[in-house]
C-alpha cells in the first residue's frame, strides 16, 4: 500500500532517558501495529475476527475464554464469533469438560483465510525491511530480539 516511509535522519546512537526511550518505543510500535492491522484487513475478516482465528488456532476455546483473552464482553464475542460461524471460518462443539458450554473450532477455511492475511502483514514488512540498509536491518534485527525478550517477562 504505497511506498516506504522514509525516516528522518537521526544518529544511529543516541543517549535517550528510559522514560523517553520508553515514550519513542512505545509510538512506533503502536503505528506499527496499527499498520499490519490495516494491511492485513481485507473484506474476508476483521481485525477483531482476526485475532479470534488466531486465538483458536492451536486449539478451541469457549466464547467465555475467547472474550476474556479479547478483553471484551461475551455478547460481544458471540456476535464476532457468529460472523465467523456464517462465513464458514469456525464451527461450535460440545465441550467435554462442562456440556452447558460450547467450544468453537477454527474451520480449514478460517485456517486459510488467516494466513492469506498474516501473508499479507508479512508481505508488507518485508518491503519495508528490505528498503533498509545492512546496517539498519542488524539494527532492527537486535531490537526485534530485545523487544520479544522484554515482551516475554
Amino acid at each position: 500500500m504505497g511506498a516506504p516511509a522514509k525516516t528522518s535522519p537521526t544518529p544511529a546512537k543516541r543517549p535517550a532517558g528510559a522514560g523517553l526511550l520508553a515514550a519513542e518505543l512505545r509510538v512506533a510500535v503502536m503505528r506499527t501495529s496499527r499498520r499490519l492491522r490495516a494491511e492485513a484487513a481485507s473484506r474476508d475478516i476483521s481485525p477483531g475476527q482476526y485475532s479470534v482465528l488466531a486465538g483458536i488456532l492451536n486449539g478451541p476455546l469457549t466464547v467465555g475464554e475467547l472474550a476474556e483473552r479479547e478483553q471484551i464482553q461475551a455478547p460481544s464475542m458471540t456476535r464476532i464469533v457468529n460472523g465467523l460461524e456464517t462465513a464458514g471460518y469456525v464451527t461450535r462443539g460440545d465441550n467435554p469438560q462442562d456440556r452447558r458450554q460450547v467450544l468453537v473450532h477454527v474451520t480449514e477455511a478460517g485456517t486459510a483465510v488467516l494466513q492469506r492475511a498474516r501473508s499479507r502483514r508479512t508481505q508488507w514488512l518485508a518491503k519495508r525491511v528490505a528498503a533498509l540498509t545492512p546496517e539498519e536491518r542488524a539494527t532492527l534485527h537486535e531490537a526485534a530480539r530485545i523487544l520479544q525478550e522484554m515482551s516475554a517477562t
